[in-house]
Parts: C-alpha cells; structure tokens; sequence
C-alpha cells in the first residue's frame, strides 16, 4: 500500500477471485508507535467474509509481525456499538479499555508479553495459505 515503510508500518491485504476477477475482501494495517512500545492496527472485512476466520488469520498474521518488532502492546480503537469486533478481540487475547476522551469507542488491547499468539506464527506460513506482505 502506498507509503509504508513495511517495518514499522504495513497494510495486508486478504484476495479472493470471482469469476475470474481479483477483489479485495479484507484488510488489515498496523503502524508502530515511535517508541516502538505499541503497535496499532485496523481490521476491515467485506460484509460477506465476516465470521470465517478471515479476521482471526489476518490478526494474527499483523500480531505474529509486531512481535518480531518487539512492541509489548496490540492495540486499536473498535465503536463501542461494533459488537462482533469486540467479541472477535475477546478471542483473539485482547481486553476492552474505556478511550478516555470518546465515550463512543473502546480501546482494544492485547499485551504481546504476557500473552500467547491466537493463532502460532508457525500455522500462518502453511504451504497452503498465500500470504504475501
């Protein structure tokens, strides 16, 4: 994605191909903090693919990269009315903060320390998943 330094910032992309044609069915960025101490990152899915496990692979794909950057924190900002996100951060590890100055949103974070990946670093590079950065 245009930009991106591909180390402290990056963008996935997630394809699939209909009918012959590519489209872009998700996506997933992060950027690390200039203290290197957290890392935030966004989450956007198209309508149908949500529920997959879509979501789940590309967190851990962006978790698996921050951790070899050696932030501590995984965080990002979810509306507090976005309820299947919320949940899908429960899963994953994380746990919901109050965003102090915005009472519409919740502060989704995950401790990279003392937490384990949802999904190992190992099982994303599976000969049958493509995944490109």
């Amino acid at each position: 994605m245009i930009h991106l330094d591909r180390q402290s910032q990056l963008a996935l992309l997630a394809e699939t191909v209909i009918d012959g044609a590519t489209i872009v069915v998700g996506e997933a960025r992060y950027a690390l903090s200039p203290d290197g101490l957290e890392s935030e990152f966004a989450l956007s899915l198209a309508d149908d693919w949500r529920g997959r496990g879509l979501g789940t692979l590309l967190i851990a794909d962006i978790e698996c990269r921050v951790r070899t950057l050696d932030a501590r924190y995984l965080c990002g900002d979810v509306l507090r009315t976005n309820e299947p996100m919320k949940a899908l951060a429960r899963k994953t590890g994380f746990f919901l903060a109050d965003v102090p100055r915005d009472a519409r949103l919740v502060r989704i974070v995950k401790d990279l320390v003392l937490s384990q990946a949802a999904v190992p670093c190992e099982a994303l590079t599976r000969s049958d998943l493509a995944i490109a950065a």
